[in-house]
């Protein structure tokens, strides 16, 4: 398990992981991480739920299908990791 201090390599392998479990559903691959099928049910609601269980924190990502059919998978990954990591975009 990870914390949010966690080396670099650490969290960007797990975010990795995610955005490529993502890419596969929405693509319409079967994905063995995906047990009971919820996350590929969730192509027809339009949004992906996706809880990442660290030490220090539960992240919560509702995040629309649409939004992942347009994403890159490099792009999904750095946002899964900015959020494990607890950076913030600022807007000024």
């Amino acid at each position: 398990m990870t914390t949010s201090h966690s080396p670099l390599r650490a969290l960007k392998a797990q975010a990795d992981n995610i955005a490529r479990i993502l890419k596969a559903i929405e693509r319409g691959e079967k994905v063995t991480e995906d047990v009971g099928g919820k996350l590929a049910a969730s192509l027809t609601a339009g949004v992906a739920k996706v809880a990442i269980a660290m030490d220090d924190k539960m992240i919560i990502v509702d995040i629309a299908w649409a939004t992942v059919k347009a994403t890159g998978e490099m792009a999904l990954a750095d946002y899964v990791l900015k959020l494990m990591r607890g950076s913030r975009d600022t807007n000024h």
